[in-house]
């Protein structure tokens, strides 16, 4: 019992969470438990019965959009992190989750949240806001894929990336997540070779830097400006 509430620290310790109360972390570890799982490893499928939400307390998570025959990386997250967001209304799930690495989850019944926010309805508040702040990043996705044109939509998604999941290091802003040229293109809604092609142009341009499945930001004003560019020209 002691290791789940130690888990949730990084939750407490959030700006975006610390108003639950203490009793919230309590509640929750009196009614779920911390599940690890291996990396590439499903935590649910599009489509399933919505039974559980789920805490990310380690590791990284894919948010996979699917159909019968293809699958494209949504999102990618990392703890502190409450999902799915949105099947408190009690209907299926909305995408799959897969590890992308190693991962500790917390895992609760779906119903049982439902039930402490009737009887504790100010806990809600925490959650409304970051589900508004996913709201907006995915409108801002909308946005890049409808209005901007491949090199803008890269130069976002990366940017993106860069923010949530970079690293500082000597040679620049080291997007720590390893991605493929094709689950770039899967993120972006673009061809691989398209990809391909921007990434040797923002390459040979000095703004990034690659080496295999990992991508270093050299310098992320420039990469601002470069998207500017790209959308003004529009």
């Amino acid at each position: 019992m002691a290791s789940n509430i130690t888990g949730f620290e990084l939750f407490k310790s959030n700006p975006n969470w610390q108003e639950l109360p203490d009793s919230f972390w309590e509640f929750c570890s009196a009614h779920g438990r911390v599940r690890h799982y291996a990396a590439k490893q499903f935590l649910f499928f599009f489509g399933e019965e919505s039974n559980s939400v789920y805490f990310l307390l380690k590791g990284r998570i894919q948010i996979l959009l699917m159909s019968e025959f293809t699958e494209k990386i949504f999102r990618i997250l990392q703890p502190p992190a409450f999902f799915p967001e949105v099947v408190l209304d009690s209907k299926t799930y909305p995408y799959a989750a897969l590890t992308a690495e190693a991962s500790d989850v917390f895992v609760l019944d779906r119903k049982a949240l439902v039930q402490y926010f009737k009887e504790n309805p100010s806990a809600l508040l925490p959650f409304y806001q970051n589900m508004a702040l996913d709201l907006r990043r995915a409108y801002r996705q909308i946005k890049n894929i409808a209005l901007g044109d491949a090199r803008s939509r890269l130069g976002a998604k990366l940017f993106a990336l860069a923010h949530v999941h970079g690293q500082e290091t000597p040679e620049g802003i080291l997007i720590t997540v390893p991605l493929t040229a094709t689950e770039l293109a899967g993120m972006c809604s673009l061809a691989r070779e398209s990809v391909s092609r921007i990434l040797s142009e923002l390459r040979d341009l000095g703004i990034l830097k690659m080496e295999k499945k990992q991508i270093t930001i050299s310098d992320l004003e420039q990469l601002r400006s470069w998207i500017h560019e790209r959308q003004n020209s529009l």
